[in-house]
């Protein structure tokens, strides 16, 4: 293992995000996220999921938020308990910077909050 990254969303946070700045989508989930989203029929929940899936991965590389690789150039397919990630280039390029090939998703959720954890390896 060569990194971890956990993250925690309370919905609430990110409905407020959503109602207060439409943009918040566009700029932060691909289209092909926020297209998922809206099949999904669960509301913002699966922006909650996904925000965390983001943050986890930035930290799992150790940039964080604020390292130069931008949370569109991560997207995310929730899979049930877990999720698969999509990379972009500059967040393909973190994740070989690390020496890492390979990341392991899971998430979870309740009535309030989102969980994520990630972890990177060779």
């Amino acid at each position: 293992m060569l990194g971890l990254g956990i993250d925690v969303v309370e919905i609430a946070r990110i409905e407020r995000l959503l109602a207060r700045t439409p943009e918040f989508a566009e700029r932060y989930f691909t289209a092909g996220e926020r297209a998922r989203c809206a099949s999904l029929h669960r509301g913002v929940r699966p922006y909650a999921l996904m925000f965390a899936v983001k943050e986890a991965f930035l930290k799992a590389i150790g940039t964080g938020v604020l390292g130069g690789v931008a949370l569109e150039h991560i997207e995310v397919e929730l899979t049930g308990r877990d999720a698969a990630l999509r990379l972009g280039a500059s967040a393909q390029s973190a994740l070989v910077a690390r020496g890492a090939a390979r990341t392991w998703v899971s998430v979870a959720e309740d009535d309030a909050r989102a969980w994520a954890a990630v972890v990177i390896d060779a």
